[in-house]
């Protein structure tokens, strides 16, 4: 009776254990893998928005040869996230134009489309700048309104290098965290072991959180001027696209206003790019605390900006702009030095039902902007 009771405990205490030891074998097991994978898959979207948003970045520089820009871009690239070992921009050829960090470990041949190498110490991502040229008077534009567009031309290369230290890192943490609960489940079993595993889930949860945070905030930069701070042609133009659907369906009204800067390649010739970079930050600051909260300010390309005005019709848009204008012109100049004096001109459209396009709205806003120039600068033209 003695042996049967003693029989009958411990088939008590292996059937809390046995499911128990079982349950934290399985959820490590699976959640080991899904962590694993879904660090990859961070990193690597990570990888791929930080070399976008340089692409992005360095089209223009590339364009007019700034590479004190250039150089600009990969150093503040490499001091924001430590982790990326390499920054190198390259001509169309594959010479080297700048480098940040150290020479990359693994050179990648030059190709039309992005390429990723993982390897065991770095990860290497190389994206090709591409500028294309787009049309308004076609019939199929990124718009949907009817424009051309050209076949991009490769005017360079970004080649970006990223450590994995961290990331292997992660990966033995969470390794040593699964054997010490696995061990702790077989020995402590039943109720101590599936909180063992809850505390695994929170450490998860972290984890996957921080991974989210990295992830949203590497999409941000991607979505973000570097130089400026203000929403990139990308941003721009996903805004743009809700706003005039926005205006179609409530029938409420829609105001783009384009400017730029008069004679900005004056002041690049004459001063340098280095000065340029700060004129245009300070025509953008100038800008963002000209419009209201609700109102888009973007950096269009180059010295170009434009601001998205929802629930603004054509006079009150002009009268914005006016007041814009007016900023720019009395602002104190850029390093205090009157030299640096600039002014800019201002192109704005309203939208219309008759023409329910993006591409019809920035059309008439370009052609204002135009006439502005063509009428001696510094004014506000209306299309």
């Amino acid at each position: 009776m003695k042996a049967l009771r003693l029989g009958s405990r411990w088939r008590v205490l292996l059937s809390a254990v046995v499911p128990a030891v079982l349950m934290v074998l399985t959820l490590q097991v699976i959640f080991l893998n899904y962590y694993q994978e879904d660090l990859e898959r961070s990193f690597e979207e990570r990888g791929l928005a930080i070399v976008r948003q340089i692409g992005a970045a360095s089209e223009y520089a590339l364009f007019s040869g700034s590479r004190d820009t250039l150089n600009m871009l990969a150093e503040g690239t490499r001091q924001v996230d430590p982790a990326i070992v390499s920054v190198n921009v390259m001509d169309r050829h594959g010479h080297a134009i700048v480098r940040a960090g150290i020479a990359p470990r693994h050179p990648m041949p030059l190709a039309n489309t992005l390429q990723i190498h993982s390897g065991d110490e770095v990860t290497t991502l190389q994206m090709p700048i591409q500028q294309a040229a787009l049309l308004l008077n076609g019939e199929h534009d990124v718009w949907g309104a009817g424009g051309r567009e050209a076949r991009p031309t490769v005017t360079g290369y970004i080649l970006v290098e990223i450590s994995r230290a961290e990331l292997s890192a992660r990966k033995r943490e969470m390794l040593q965290i699964a054997l010490a609960v696995m061990a702790g489940g077989m020995l402590l079993a039943g109720w101590l072991s599936l909180r063992m595993a809850g505390g695994v889930l929170a450490s998860l949860d972290a984890a996957h959180t921080a991974l989210r945070r990295q992830k949203e905030y590497a999409e941000l930069l991607a979505r973000t001027d570097a130089l400026t701070g203000l929403a990139n042609r990308r941003a721009f133009d996903e805004a743009a696209e809700q706003e005039v659907q926005r205006a179609l369906r409530y029938n409420t009204p829609l105001a783009l206003v384009l400017t730029d800067i008069d004679r900005f390649k004056a002041i690049n010739d004459r001063f340098g790019h280095h000065v340029g970079d700060q004129v245009l930050q300070h025509f953008a600051r100038i800008l963002s605390d000209s419009v209201r909260n609700i109102d888009l300010v973007g950096r269009w390309g180059g010295e170009e900006f434009a601001i998205l005005m929802p629930g603004t019709d054509l006079e009150e848009a002009a009268r914005a702009a006016e007041r814009m204008r007016l900023a720019v012109q009395d602002a104190v100049p850029p390093l205090d030095d009157p030299e640096c004096l600039y002014t800019a001109s201002f192109g704005v459209a309203a939208f219309r039902a008759d023409a329910p396009t993006i591409a019809s709205l920035l059309g008439r806003a370009d052609a204002a902007l135009y006439r502005a120039k063509d009428l001696g600068r510094n004014r506000v033209e209306q299309g």
